[in-house]
């Protein structure tokens, strides 16, 4: 089974697909436009492929899922529990057993447990994806009982067993999630140290001899600029329209708002912007200027270019691109060089992390309390009056705070502190 992208007209659509191509599993195929008929592209696209592993996986173990829901019979909680701990592995790891050859003897046993939890790590997928994965099995049951036995009375036993399923993937969901809350706002995740997103800001430039690009220079520093200097993600910096950019008044602003039909967008995985508010981020007047240098000087080589508004283009005809969009791919690809070159790896969303930081630095330096700083960052990232994402930004600058003067503390107390 795979997902399948295609295109009629101006419309996307993503549909299920076996041999030769042939569309397969409707229950599934309808499931994607009926529970997510107003979601984006994108989300739906993550839905399939969410529920292409979960159905990989059932049927692995031998399970219809529809023949279960039709008959009454649901999940057992030891398939349910298999099923856990499935999900938070990579989709090509599902019940891999015996990877390495270990004699059974208890010189061995301590290799044996050590290769075992090395490739458990190796193969583990994050908290957000195991997450997504029971979300969707959860959602995909209750559409297929209501497909069922959504029109009659359903006998008591079987709303029972339906309920105890839906109750059991519902916590195990709430568990995953709160979890996840917790690590998103713990350090050791994504905060780029200041020596390395020093670094980073010196090797982009296109003038830089440690540059790591022979090509697209200029294109490549100014996007990588916009994400470090705005804190957007890779599908709004991917979406950028010339007509986006304020090349007048303050000549520091660029909007960014959501538009998932976008007609003039033949890209087939169109980038948006996800759910929030339009708002406008500010740039540097340096950085608007050099946009428009590149529009003017760069952008316009290219005769594709010009049956567009998108800012940011295809430079290399390989495929026939040149002058086309730029993709989340290509963005991908950029900061995966830019990596290389530091050495730590650098990720759209680790700088999105670096800039709420500095705000909050630069907000407690002017002596502005957290509530402020949080409306501010709601503002600023385009989320709605009640996000709580400000809050978690809060407080991870918090504890970072806390850590700093705990270390503070203790090198006076060791008497190493100079």
């Amino acid at each position: 089974m795979n997902v399948s992208q295609y295109k009629v007209g101006s419309k996307r659509f993503i549909a299920f697909i076996g041999l030769n191509d042939i569309p397969i599993l409707p229950l599934a195929n309808t499931f994607l436009y009926d529970v997510f008929l107003n979601t984006s592209y994108s989300t739906k696209l993550r839905v399939a492929y969410e529920l292409k592993t979960v159905l990989n996986y059932f049927d692995a173990e031998a399970i219809d899922l529809e023949l279960r829901v039709s008959s009454g019979l649901y999940i057992s909680a030891n398939e349910l529990s298999h099923f856990y701990g499935e999900m938070r592995l990579k989709k090509d790891s599902f019940s891999q057993k015996n990877l390495f050859s270990v004699p059974d003897n208890s010189e061995s046993k301590y290799i044996r447990n050590a290769i075992s939890v090395s490739s458990f790590n190796k193969n583990k997928v994050s908290t957000e994806t195991t997450t997504g994965r029971i979300r969707t099995l959860r959602k995909y049951l209750v559409y297929i009982h209501e497909h069922y036995h959504g029109d009659r009375q359903a006998p008591p036993n079987l709303k029972d067993s339906y309920n105890r399923v839906i109750s059991k993937l519902k916590l195990r969901e709430s568990y995953t999630q709160d979890t996840n809350k917790v690590s998103s706002v713990e350090l050791v995740e994504t905060v780029i140290p200041d020596e390395i997103y020093d670094s980073f800001k010196e090797i982009v430039l296109p003038s830089s001899k440690d540059n790591p690009f022979k090509k697209c220079k200029l294109r490549n520093y100014l996007i990588l600029s916009i994400l470090r200097q705005t804190g957007i993600r890779r599908s709004e910096v991917c979406k950028l329209k010339i007509s986006d950019c304020q090349f007048y008044g303050d000549y520091n602003k660029i909007k960014i708002y959501s538009s998932p039909d976008d007609p003039t967008d033949t890209r087939l995985n169109k980038p948006d912007k996800k759910c929030g508010r339009a708002h406008f981020a500010g740039i540097s007047v340096t950085l608007m200027k050099e946009i428009h240098f590149y529009i003017h000087h760069v952008r316009i080589k290219f005769e594709k270019a010009t049956l567009h508004d998108f800012l940011f283009v295809s430079e290399k005809n390989t495929h026939k691109t040149a002058g086309l969009p730029i993709t989340r791919e290509m963005v991908n690809y950029i900061l995966c060089k830019v990596s290389s070159k530091l050495g730590y790896k650098i990720h759209p969303h680790t700088l999105r992390h670096k800039w709420n930081e500095k705000l909050s630095i630069k907000g407690m330096n002017k002596g502005l309390d957290s509530e402020f700083i949080e409306d501010m960052r709601r503002s600023a990232m385009g989320w709605q009056p009640d996000s709580k994402m400000g809050r978690v930004y809060n407080d991870k600058h918090e504890q970072l705070s806390a850590i700093e003067l705990m270390k503070e503390h203790q090198e006076k107390i060791d008497g190493t502190k100079k």
